[in-house]
């Protein structure tokens, strides 16, 4: 049985993919597996991880046709054996000894999740980010509501900067492939609904580098695609607003105040 399980989404990230193999690779740390579904991908993402599939057997490669990232996800979700469970995106990198810092904070400190620091970086490294002592003090209901309403504080509703004890999860969520937003928030705050009395620790040592990729940023939204944005966003803030008035009622005053600030930006966003 491996101790970590990285699951890694994949659709045409054959620019990025040997530098995301290289790092995990490199990871003195051998019990882990990673799971990497193939979405699709229509580049030669498929003869890269079948190369790396063959020299390193910790890889579990699956492919699909086309569905999105929460399917590739859920798809990867199936067959995971660790006893620790990690994202990693396509075209990103883990740092140096990210495995082994990560499964040894975990292993004693006994906890049920772990959140840990990351660089951010386009070209050259942009900043890392440092937690405040509000989110290193906050209680569980505090570092709920933080995540529910920002994108950084407790690592956010990101999966990549977070490793979960599996067993603490019991039967793990997948993620709705319904939604084109929010679906990584939603993931999160259910896995934190299925804890207990949850134990949270951080790594304040940034493991994890995110990169914010030039042609991302560099391509507008033609006014076809600002309308379908908007129909994503605002059926995922129905999602989103009717899970937490089910499950976690007492954060429903936040979920409404990010649903309206958002709704704002999308007004402004349709107003121009």
């Amino acid at each position: 049985m491996p101790e970590i399980s990285i699951i890694t989404p994949v659709y045409n990230a054959g620019p990025y993919l040997k530098n995301t193999i290289t790092s995990v690779f490199s990871q003195r740390f051998s019990s882990y597996e990673w799971l990497i579904c193939d979405d699709g991908s229509t580049d030669d993402s498929a003869e890269i991880l079948s190369a790396a599939a063959v020299s390193n057997p910790n890889i579990h490669v699956f492919t699909q046709e086309n569905h999105g990232v929460s399917a590739a996800r859920n798809t990867c979700l199936r067959h995971i054996n660790g006893r620790y469970l990690m994202y990693l995106d396509a075209d990103d990198t883990l740092e140096t000894d990210c495995l082994s810092k990560l499964h040894e904070k975990m292993s004693v400190s006994r906890a049920d999740l772990c959140i840990y620091g990351w660089n951010i970086l386009q070209g050259e490294k942009l900043f890392s980010y440092v937690f405040e002592d509000k989110e290193l003090n906050a209680s569980p209901e505090e570092r709920y509501e933080m995540i529910l309403k920002d994108p950084y504080l407790c690592g956010g509703g990101y999966p990549w900067n977070k490793i979960w004890r599996v067993d603490s999860l019991g039967k793990i969520p997948f993620f709705d492939e319904n939604l084109h937003h929010y679906e990584d928030k939603l993931w999160t705050l259910q896995c934190l609904d299925l804890l207990a009395s949850p134990t949270v620790t951080y790594l304040t040592e940034p493991l994890y580098d995110y990169y914010l990729r030039y042609e991302s940023l560099s391509h507008p939204m033609t006014g076809s695609q600002y309308f379908k944005h908007a129909e994503y966003t605002l059926y995922s803030h129905e999602a989103l607003l009717s899970y937490i008035k089910k499950a976690h009622p007492q954060a429903l005053k936040t979920c409404v105040e990010l649903v309206q600030n958002e709704l704002t930006e999308i007004k402004d966003m349709l107003g121009q």
